[in-house]
């Protein structure tokens, strides 16, 4: 919010001088301009990943479920895992293959989901995963 509203400080500043000088505090602003764009690419690629956190959190309620990271499986991006919705249980109740990553695209795996984890959002396709109490918020997505 403060770097959008330094941008615009600086366009006000460049109407308010005199012609001459435009020149210069417009080339600044231009300058200024790309490095800006790159600065707010991160918090925009935030806020999409909540909307898509949210509209998981919607469709559906957490589920108790176990999950194992699975050091023998390659994720694009991310750390590989399964799930197992429930307390129990088969080999058939695992689900795919899932990439977990948070919103930096990090591979911040903590070993804590291993004893316990909720789980919301389809079992097939992906979801989000937190621990108790809603910390460690990651997204699941398949591979």
């Amino acid at each position: 919010m403060i770097r959008v509203a330094v941008f615009l400080a600086l366009l006000i500043v460049a109407k308010a001088f005199k012609e001459e000088e435009t020149q210069l505090v417009s080339g600044t602003a231009s300058f200024l301009l790309i490095p800006a764009a790159f600065l707010l690419a991160g918090p925009a690629k935030a806020l999409r990943w909540l909307r898509a956190v949210e509209s998981v959190l919607k469709s559906g309620p957490w589920r108790y479920c176990s999950a194992v990271r699975r050091p023998d499986a390659k994720a694009g991006a991310g750390t590989a895992v399964q799930l197992r919705l429930g307390d129990g249980g088969d080999d058939a109740d695992w689900t795919p293959v899932l990439a977990a990553r948070t919103w930096r695209r990090r591979t911040r795996w903590s070993g804590e989901f291993e004893h316990g984890a909720w789980f919301a959002g389809n079992a097939d396709r992906g979801g989000v995963i937190a621990l108790p109490g809603g910390h460690g918020l990651m997204t699941l997505h398949r591979q």
